[in-house]
């Protein structure tokens, strides 16, 4: 976080900025106070950071997270104000009233995704502006314990990758499916796997991707089912630690048996594009720079960009405290900058071959990256 993001240049001319939300959901909340809660609680943030929440996560508050100040809404005399309006939400609104006026708020700064019903409560008694979280920009550049942290992430990532690799190693082709020990084995089973080694690292993924065949020329599609044979597999893996809260982000396409030279040429088209794009980063770049450089790759070797197929989306995105973040690796994509952590990661997808895709993690440095990346690129196990 900066020192003070509101006093940064081109800073609007405010008195504070309010968040209202949850930091689980709300990674940019997370980002200012370091207190994750379920429950809503408010954070404002001024040259000094205050927080809001409820009497039971006060103490709670006080040791975990990184404000300044920590108060309660039962300070605010919120049981009183519920029993005089009835309405939690009334009751609320006016605690945040007092709350804003006890900091000498007149002029706030709200996010686009400020919760509307608050803010139609707030407008009459202040000068509200919906402005972009200043904690967005400060969470683009990675600290050296975020990338740590990170890499952390990204070690579990490939350890799980690793197990899922070595089950679908362990089965055998037959006819167009993978049989182990006597059963298909499933998009289910690889996924249970990488689960299941997350956690013991100490992560969680919501809904890693194991698409074979067909299914994975929807580059998002979650896979299901029997895995295929002798056509590609696409893996990937977005974890978060469930302690610091930051995430990782790597894809691998795996074949068992025998690969189809259709298949080799376009792994081997992503491979090369791949590694241009890669190539192609460094401070002062743009991520569409990026992008184009990885295009121009598929367009050399055959593979034109076409409605539907092909390469059908950006080069990558950033990754922290959520998995997509700023900057994108895409069309007007902005200027990259030193300790950004993006992924890079082309993909091509054909309805009558599959989809290939490979990604890695890469720390954005002055004369270009480094890769945190260490898992192998074998397309045929």
């Amino acid at each position: 976080m900066s020192p003070d993001p509101l006093r940064s240049p081109g800073s609007p001319d405010i008195d504070g900025f309010l968040f209202v939300g949850d930091s689980i959901c709300n990674s940019d909340m997370f980002y200012l106070s370091r207190f994750l809660a379920g429950d809503r609680f408010a954070i404002l943030l001024q040259e000094r950071t205050a927080i809001l929440v409820s009497s039971m996560e006060k103490g709670r508050a006080k040791k975990e997270s990184c404000a300044d100040e920590v108060v309660s809404t039962q300070d605010y005399h919120i049981t009183e104000r519920l029993k005089s309006s009835g309405r939690l939400e009334l009751a609320y609104a006016e605690v945040l009233k007092d709350f804003l006026r006890d900091h000498g708020i007149m002029r706030l700064g709200v996010a686009y995704s400020f919760p509307a019903g608050i803010f139609q409560h707030l407008s009459p008694h202040f000068d509200l502006q919906i402005l972009e979280s200043p904690a967005r920009r400060a969470r683009a550049k990675k600290s050296p314990r975020e990338i740590e942290m990170i890499t952390s992430v990204q070690r579990a990532c490939e350890r799980a990758m690793r197990r899922a690799a070595d089950l679908i190693a362990s089965s055998e082709p037959q006819a167009d499916i993978l049989i182990r020990q006597g059963q298909p084995l499933t998009a289910e089973q690889v996924r249970s796997i990488i689960d299941i080694s997350l956690l013991e690292d100490g992560c969680e993924a919501a809904d890693s991707i194991v698409a074979g065949g067909v299914q994975a020329v929807d580059p998002h599609a979650r896979g299901t089912g029997p895995l295929p044979a002798n056509s590609p597999i696409v893996i990937d893996i977005f974890p978060r630690s469930k302690s610091h809260r930051y995430h990782a982000d790597m894809t691998r396409t795996l074949l068992r048996g025998e690969a189809p030279q259709e298949v080799r040429e376009l792994y081997d088209a992503v491979l090369a594009a791949q590694e241009a794009g890669i190539r192609a980063i460094r401070a002062g770049v743009s991520g569409e720079e990026v992008h184009l450089a990885v295009s121009a790759v598929f367009l050399d070797m055959g593979y034109p960009e076409r409605d539907g197929c092909g390469f059908t989306h950006s080069t990558g995105h950033g990754v922290g405290l959520d998995v997509h973040e700023p900057p994108s690796l895409g069309e007007g994509g902005e200027t990259l900058e030193a300790s950004q952590v993006v992924t890079v990661e082309p993909g091509l997808y054909y309805s009558d071959i599959g989809g290939v895709r490979l990604e890695d993690l890469v720390v954005v440095r002055s004369t270009g990256c480094d890769n945190l990346t260490r898992f192998g690129k074998d397309l045929v196990l």
